[in-house]
């Protein structure tokens, strides 16, 4: 037991004698004159204490985006519909096809101004509650003229006919994203 106590205090006295070096070297560079070689190696001893990572901002809610963006001098907004394609088809198997969403989303302008070129739409996502359809990969986006973009999707989920739906549209326009939303799209069915 008496070993472990004189261990501790050879220690402490070792880390004390340490930071006095470490003080004594910083007043001497303070005051113009060079430490010695064992201030200096006893400076390099000094225990360094790593820094606490940043804490990350919280994630980004794209639903807090705005319903209308300005790129350029174009004040840009969604005309979104929303359908499930209930036409009496027979598939390839001899089986009905199900009931899935379809989707034409198109970046309109206001004011009729044209929409600047080198607009990009990246991605879309339709919500419904906590159900997310998200279409990013060969989406299939035409121009409609100068004044608008059009992106359709087929084959989303099987949501009910007259319930609502949120889009979202993540939008490329000189180097920076931004996302476009609009609330409350009504679900139609097309017979």
């Amino acid at each position: 037991m008496m070993r472990t106590d004189a261990k501790t205090l050879l220690l402490a006295a070792g880390i004390l004698f340490v930071a006095g070096c470490g003080d004594m070297t910083k007043d001497k560079e303070a005051e113009g004159q060079q430490p010695t070689a064992a201030e200096e190696q006893a400076e390099q001893v000094e225990p360094q204490i790593e820094d606490v990572p940043a804490t990350l901002p919280a994630e980004v809610d794209i639903w807090q985006s705005p319903q209308e963006l300005v790129l350029s001098d174009a004040t840009v907004y969604l005309g979104s519909e929303l359908w499930l394609n209930s036409m009496p088809v027979i598939g390839d198997d001899g089986s009905q096809p199900a009931n899935k969403l379809h989707a034409s989303i198109r970046l309109l302008t206001r004011d009729m101004k044209p929409l600047p070129k080198g607009v990009e739409i990246l991605q879309v996502m339709v919500a419904q509650e906590e159900q997310q359809w998200l279409g990013q990969e060969n989406l299939d986006v035409r121009s409609e003229g100068e004044m608008s973009l059009e992106v359709s999707l087929r084959g989303g989920p099987e949501w009910l006919p007259g319930s609502k739906a949120d889009i979202a549209v993540t939008v490329l326009y000189q180097g920076q994203e931004q996302v476009l939303i609009q609330r409350g799209v009504l679900i139609s069915q097309v017979f």
